[in-house]
């Protein structure tokens, strides 16, 4: 898995958010294929893509697959993704790097680092 994807987006950077996007989509993807192997249903969530003029959609779909993910594998979601606001530069570096911190708690969890 590459995580530096998740890391290295830079504040306002269009074409870096969508290298994030799509390493993001494929984590989740292997996340629920792997889930799927072990008997577990869930739904895969659409964040693959993004509607720049609506983030918060996004956030919020994003956000309720990470709750169903701890949810099943007894993971701490002690951080919403959706108390971030993508406008203020501080919040989307904090989005980020916690969120990246999840992602190898679940990648962890299931075995596929």
């Amino acid at each position: 898995m590459n995580f530096d994807n998740l890391s290295y987006v830079k504040f306002g950077d269009k074409d870096g958010l969508g290298t994030f996007l799509f390493e993001n989509a494929q984590q989740h993807k292997l996340f629920y294929e792997t889930l799927m192997d072990a008997g577990f249903i869930t739904p895969l969530y659409p964040v693959a893509d993004m509607d720049f003029s609506n983030i918060d959609d996004w956030l919020y779909v994003h956000n309720q697959e990470h709750q169903r993910l701890a949810s099943l594998l007894g993971l701490d979601n002690p951080f919403q993704l959706l108390d971030s606001d993508w406008n203020v530069e501080e919040d989307f570096y904090d989005w980020i790097g916690v969120h990246q911190t999840i992602h190898q708690q679940i990648a962890a969890a299931l075995g596929v680092t």
